[in-house]
């Protein structure tokens, strides 16, 4: 069986849990157990199967059991762990995925004692300034540097534990609960503990992993708390459905939204997440358009740009330079604001500029993919003897670079060669009093981060590991989907339905609106006399081509707000989408009472008329947009056309020959050489039917069909079907001369 095959079965087994089929669930699971897996756990199969006979026998015979429900819902949690425990087993044995080869190699690998492991991680800050001390005091090099290198080993050992194990035991959830209730312990330490979890959690769900979370959200370190709320948040999601099962776990889950201040930092993080969708839209953006406009960009315009410059105001990089004005268009300056709004926002906008700077060595530990940013032994010769100016200490603790990046723009300061390296630092030419000013705002320009901030880089971080690393495609990537407003504990919430609606109006200012019909939909189900809410709602179904479902929701809308100029509109146009075109026409003229003028409304009010076959009420349209709007040449053509059917044939010619030849297409041609046949002009004709011709590349049968479609409206002028194979011919002989 393959690994696709087993995690296949594994997730119909939890669906059919999930959906009380039993029957199906048990017959999935032997498969499972008939596949290499351990006797007890076949055992355990039969035996479960055993005891939901004898529950389904007493229910059929009527015996009440006040138990029952409990019975049926351990029976049900025991099922989900056999099945969780086969397929681990069967992956840990064979499967290639680079999870079970870790997995296999760590199996056999003996960990230090968790007393050992407290012992290390309590006394490192102390002992790292001793070792500091003796260094100086010696004048010999390496200690630090050592023991930071020992101090790393242990603390990617033990990620390595903590992420690996499938279902933790009491010493697993004992020894994160010392490490994160412990002050002595470096929060960089907790981190990683807390994001090894989640890993795992992730993974594979447990009651215990989540229960560390919890501990975890409660700690007074922002840095700790941020990490487990978006752990929480995630895997919540996840394992949604489970956590249903687990009383405890559900009661927790409750609590968690209690608070006011908790629910929103929890909206924070859930809107955070909603920006992650927007990343590889934003990444394949300054692919396309910004990146290649700043090649562009010429060595004066770069001088012009000195970053030095840019930082005498924090304002500046939000406004447009006159100087630029002859050296760059509009376009651009328009680029560097949108790029510097979406960074404020919090936007991930250097997922692209990142993307190749993942394969240091530093990076092929997992847990350093989650690392906080911090003196880790990778980087820390950057600092020595001071040689990092002081704008570039302000990069590193900047807020829009997640803690990943920071690590890979070390790196690759430290990958350089010292010359090189020296050239980058001074390239930010700044001047003595720009220094002067960056030193005395040095508290201001490298705070302590917020907890808003630390969520948005950690979700950063997660985000990059799994679109990133070399080995991505064998992990579940858990923002595939990502559907956080199904997480059960919002409805816990003091009102879950402002949660909802602000995560909704979320999506909808991105343009998700798969997402917001979802939310709006069951919204409007609480509040449907809410018009704004319905029109969203129909919008949302508009522009995922659901026009019918639109026009319902615009139509309530309308009941409950009436004579919206906006809503008759849209309720126009879908209409229009199904080829209802009536319906659609009664829609516009109801439009054309508000605003008369509209051209559009116009336009759409003619080409609902022409659609309609009304060919003088569409003329008299376009006379009216073309006198509102002399210069408009799109409504040349409909008034050529409606002239034409209506026997006007010199108000046609006028109008097609009002068009530049340049902008005339094949049906342009075409109809003028209708119009000249209609007139008697038939060898002008020909020459016009040519030019349709060469426009089709020469295809005759395209041509043909075009021309029959028209046949109705040439008979009308006397023309005789019999002749068109002769027209048709000579149409031939002519373009071949």
């Amino acid at each position: 069986m393959t690994h696709k095959e087993i995690v296949a079965i594994h997730n119909e087994i939890c669906q059919s849990v999930y959906d009380k089929n039993l029957k199906s669930a048990f017959d999935k699971l032997s498969q499972l157990s008939g596949n290499g897996c351990w006797s007890e756990w076949n055992e355990k199969r039969m035996e479960l199967e055993t005891t939901y006979r004898y529950m389904l026998q007493y229910v059929m015979e009527g015996i009440k059991d006040p138990e029952q429900e409990q019975i049926y819902n351990h029976l049900r949690i025991s099922l989900l762990e056999a099945a969780d425990h086969m397929a681990e087993s069967l992956l840990t044995k064979d499967s290639a995925n680079y999870v079970y080869c870790q997995k296999r190699f760590f199996r056999d690998k003996t960990f230090p004692r968790d007393e050992e492991i407290m012992d290390e991680l309590t006394s490192y800050k102390t002992n790292l300034s001793l070792a500091g001390l003796l260094e100086d005091s010696l004048k010999s090099k390496g200690k630090v540097e050592g023991y930071a290198l020992e101090h790393e080993r242990l603390v990617s050992s033990l990620f390595n534990r903590f992420w690996l194990t499938d279902k933790y035991q009491h010493q697993e959830e004992e020894l994160a609960s010392q490490i994160l209730q412990n002050e002595e312990v470096f929060f960089a330490d907790k981190c990683l503990v807390i994001s090894s979890v989640t890993m795992s959690l992730i993974r594979m769900f447990d009651e215990r992993k989540f229960n560390i979370l919890f501990l975890g959200s409660h700690d007074e370190d922002p840095q700790v708390t941020q990490r487990a709320l978006v752990g929480l948040v995630l895997c919540a999601y996840l394992h949604n459905e489970r956590t249903l099962l687990y009383p405890h776990l559900k009661e927790k889950l409750n609590e968690l939204v209690q608070k006011p201040s908790q629910v929103a930092n929890l909206k924070t993080i859930f809107l955070q997440f909603i920006k992650s969708k927007e990343t590889e839209k934003i990444s394949q953006k300054l692919k396309e358009e910004f990146f290649p406009d700043i090649a562009k960009i010429s060595p004066l315009l770069q001088e012009k740009l000195q970053m030095g410059n840019l930082l005498k105001d924090q304002n500046s990089l939000l406004d447009k330079n006159p100087e630029w004005q002859d050296l760059l268009d509009k376009g651009f300056t328009d680029k560097i604001h949108q790029f510097a709004e979406m960074q404020q926002e919090g936007a991930d906008v250097f997922l692209s500029s990142f993307s190749t700077m993942k394969s240091f060595p530093f990076f092929r530990e997992i847990g350093n993919w989650f690392m906080p940013f911090h003196k880790h032994s990778a980087i820390v010769k950057i600092e020595e003897g001071n040689q990092m100016p002081l704008f570039w200490k302000v990069i590193m603790k900047s807020q829009y670079l997640c803690n990943s990046d920071k690590f890979s723009l070390a790196l690759g300061l430290l990958e350089m060669p010292e010359q090189y390296r020296e050239m980058t630092y001074s390239s930010v030419n700044l001047d003595n009093d720009q220094m002067e000013m960056l030193k005395e705002n040095e508290s201001s320009l490298l705070p302590e981060p917020k907890a808003d901030s630390i969520s948005n880089q950690y979700i950063q971080d997660i985000y990059r590991f799994f679109k990133l690393h070399p080995r991505r495609a064998d992990f579940d990537d858990p923002f595939q989907p990502l559907e956080l407003y199904k997480v059960n504990f919002i409805q816990q919430m003091e009102d879950p339905d402002a949660f909802l609606r602000s995560l909704g109006e979320a999506y909808f200012s991105k343009d998700y609106f798969e997402d917001c019909v979802f939310l709006f939909e069951k919204l409007v189900e609480k509040d449907k006399a809410n018009a704004e809410l319905l029109q969203k709602t129909g919008y949302c179904h508009q522009r995922l081509g659901n026009f019918s479902k639109a026009i319902s929701f615009y139509q309530k809308a309308d009941m409950i707000k009436p004579d919206s100029l906006w809503t008759i509109r849209k309720l126009a146009f879908c209409f229009k989408s199904i080829k209802e075109t009536e319906q659609a026409l009664d829609y516009y003229l109801q439009a054309e009472k508000q605003a008369p003028d509209d051209l559009s409304i116009q336009l759409a009010i003619g080409n609902c008329r022409l659609e309609l076959k009304q060919y003088e009420e569409a003329l008299q349209v376009f006379f009216k947009i073309e006198y509102l709007n002399p210069n408009n040449k799109n409504v040349w053509r409909p008034i050529a056309w409606c002239s034409f059917v209506e026997g006007k044939l010199e108000q046609a010619e006028k109008y097609y020959k009002k068009l530049d030849e340049s902008e005339r297409n094949q049906y342009d041609w075409l109809n003028m050489g209708h119009v000249a046949l209609c007139k008697g002009n038939r060898k002008e004709a020909i020459s016009l039917y040519i030019n349709s011709l060469k426009l089709i590349k020469s295809d005759s049968k395209v041509f043909k069909s075009l021309f029959l479609e028209d046949l109705p409206y040439l008979e009308r002028y006397g023309f005789e079907k019999s002749t068109l194979p002769f027209i048709l011919d000579k149409i031939q002989y002519e373009s071949e001369l």
